[in-house]
């Protein structure tokens, strides 16, 4: 009764989302987008809006259209959809394992060998329901009977270049946990939380890392000043962590990147094999002739990884999906190859995609740039493009407004809340929005790119509420 009662209600708010949307005009979008780009709090930015209808690609209302505006994390949606397109719903990043040397009874002599192939997820957090590699390699292990391994556990990281990041992103981006690069070999989502006791003369104490990253350092480089005002800098040639400005009395607790994902995945493995009982001895050995495939390990499929990244916001992920898309294009691993492959691949699907442009998966580049007429033919391209085996949509991957994201506080407050899809985008000075309504049948993709405005982020936010209800909600 109650499961019958659910599916009567959920009819009941998908035929009233069905019917706002019938009645939605465009006289009613061009009044509501002409009041919120008119707005004072507007005058000196670059704004641009846009709906269009997705089964005729033709605009209800804009302004703007083709000013290239920064798009902050809304580029997430390009690079989500190009890898849906390319690589598919099903795709999975395949890392092998090998053991490397000759298998005498329960001993290998030889090494361990991890070939990093760019998969995002290994020992993430966020799908800890996958098998993770480590325990995956100790049980394989166990089952052939190894109990010693005489040489050491290595990582080949070389089939993506030196350095991991992207060279457009800002130096004060890449010591943070959104600003981590993405490696051949990424463990644990490339992030680990850095612990200090601060103190007003400028020296630190208890500093360590939670997990602990062999070779990496924390270096101290605040003066006193007794101010809550430290920075973080990342030094990625001598891999260290580095605090600059003052501090205050108290411990601090910063989620930063780690830049050698590789030395965590082997420590790991280094305690995980003296904990069940096969023994390591760590000497130095030569490669020899044998190589002896021990495992592949699969990540989630590409659907699931697209819906975790855009809920999130995840730039390692969306880089990795960027660099994927080169890799398999028979490119070199690096982000300008992908977004070669990305602007391929729209413009033979007939999208305009000269206005965009683009430096790197994420949106984390603030040369990013697109005009919302882009990402309107884009959303209306994979509006009714179905993916996979479970048959699914680009809009069915992204975060819907009053369950899984937000814009403002007004929205979610009316009967709008949860029939839009949308994916967020912000940065200094930045604020933007693209989607769908209804989120369970598209009729309408839209897109807002802020840049530059008066006033604070949160009043704006809720400005783009009233827009949204102005254009879709008949209502009010």
């Amino acid at each position: 009764m109650k499961l019958r009662l659910f599916a009567t209600i959920l009819l009941l708010g998908v035929l009233s989302a069905a019917t706002q949307a019938r009645d939605i005009t465009s006289a009613r979008t061009q009044k509501a987008i002409d009041r919120f780009v008119d707005d004072s709090l507007m005058r000196h930015g670059s704004i641009g809006v846009i709906v269009v209808d997705v089964k005729t690609g033709k605009p209800l209302g804009s302004r703007n259209a083709n000013m290239a505006c920064i798009t902050a994390s809304t580029m997430k949606t390009v690079t989500s959809s190009a890898a849906l397109e390319m690589l598919g719903a099903d795709y999975t990043f395949q890392t092998p394992v090998y053991l490397d040397g000759e298998i005498h009874g329960n001993t290998l002599r030889g090494n361990l060998v991890v070939v990093g192939v760019g998969d995002p997820t290994l020992g993430s957090v966020y799908f800890k329901e996958n098998l993770d590699i480590v325990n995956e390699i100790v049980d394989k292990l166990h089952k052939q009977g190894i109990k010693q391994i005489d040489g050491k556990v290595l990582v080949d990281n070389s089939s993506y270049y030196y350095p991991a990041y992207n060279g457009d992103w800002c130096a004060d981006d890449l010591a943070w946990d959104f600003g981590m690069g993405v490696h051949a070999l990424n463990y644990c989502d490339n992030r680990m939380r850095l612990v200090f006791d601060g103190k007003g003369d400028g020296t630190i104490s208890n500093a360590h890392f939670e997990p602990n990253v062999p070779g990496v350092q924390i270096v101290n480089r605040m003066r006193s000043g007794n101010k809550d005002n430290v920075g973080v800098l990342l030094e990625y040639a001598h891999p260290s962590i580095v605090l600059t400005g003052t501090a205050a009395d108290t411990t601090y607790y910063f989620d930063v990147s780690n830049p050698t994902p590789e030395a965590l995945l082997i420590d790991s493995l280094n305690h995980t094999l003296a904990r069940e009982g096969i023994k390591l001895g760590n000497n130095s050995i030569t490669p020899g002739s044998q190589r002896w495939q021990l495992l592949t390990h699969k990540s989630p499929v590409m659907t699931d990884i697209i819906t975790s990244l855009l809920e999130r916001s995840d730039n390692m992920f969306t880089e990795a999906l960027l660099r994927a898309m080169a890799v398999n294009s028979g490119r070199e691993p690096i982000d300008s190859e992908g977004v070669a492959v990305i602007d391929s691949l729209f413009t033979a699907r007939g999208l305009d995609a000269s206005g965009k442009f683009q430096y790197d998966g994420s949106g984390l580049a603030r040369n990013n740039k697109a005009p919302v007429q882009f990402f309107a033919d884009m959303l209306t391209y994979m509006a009714s493009r179905r993916f996979g085996s479970k048959q699914l949509r680009l809009v069915d991957l992204m975060p819907r407004v009053g369950i899984n994201a937000r814009i403002g506080t007004v929205l979610p407050e009316t009967a709008l809340s949860t029939h839009i899809a949308v994916k967020s985008g912000s940065m200094r000075d930045v604020q933007c929005y693209v989607g769908y309504y209804p989120a369970e049948e598209p009729q309408y993709a839209w897109a807002v790119l802020v840049n530059n405005w008066h006033g604070s982020r949160p009043n704006l936010r809720n400005m783009i509420d009233r827009l949204l209800i102005g254009i879709f909600d008949p209502e009010h």
